[in-house]
C-alpha cells in the first residue's frame, strides 16, 4: 500500500492543484509506474535541499509519500527540486493537468 499526496500552489494565477493517490486504487500499470518512480528517487533517504530564492510567479510544492511503514514530506519550489525527484514530479504534474 502506498499513498501519495501532492500539492502545487502559486504561479501567475496563484492557483492550487492537488492529488491524493492511493496506489491500490489506480490501474496496475499506473501504480507500478508511480511506485517505481518513488523507489528510483530513493525518496525516503533523500536529503531535503535548502530553500533557494523564490522566483516571481514560481510554484511551491508539497509532496508526501506514505508506504505503509514510513511517511515523508518534502516542501519544495521550482528552484530546488532534487534531480532524483524530477521524474516523479513530472508524472504528478501531468496528472494534475488531466484532472483540471
Amino acid at each position: 500500500m502506498m499513498r501519495i499526496l501532492f500539492e502545487r500552489t502559486g504561479g501567475f494565477m496563484g492557483r492550487r492543484v492537488s492529488l491524493d493517490l492511493e496506489l491500490d486504487e489506480l490501474p496496475p500499470d499506473q501504480a507500478l509506474t508511480l511506485k517505481r518512480l518513488v523507489d528510483e528517487s530513493d525518496f525516503f533517504n533523500l536529503t531535503e535541499p535548502p530553500p533557494k530564492k523564490t522566483v516571481a510567479d514560481g510554484f511551491a510544492y508539497s509532496l508526501t509519500v506514505n508506504n505503509g511503514k514510513y511517511e515523508r514530506t518534502f516542501h519544495l519550489s521550482d528552484t530546488n527540486i532534487p534531480h532524483a525527484l524530477r521524474p516523479l514530479f513530472e508524472n504528478l504534474i501531468a496528472r494534475t493537468r488531466k484532472n483540471t
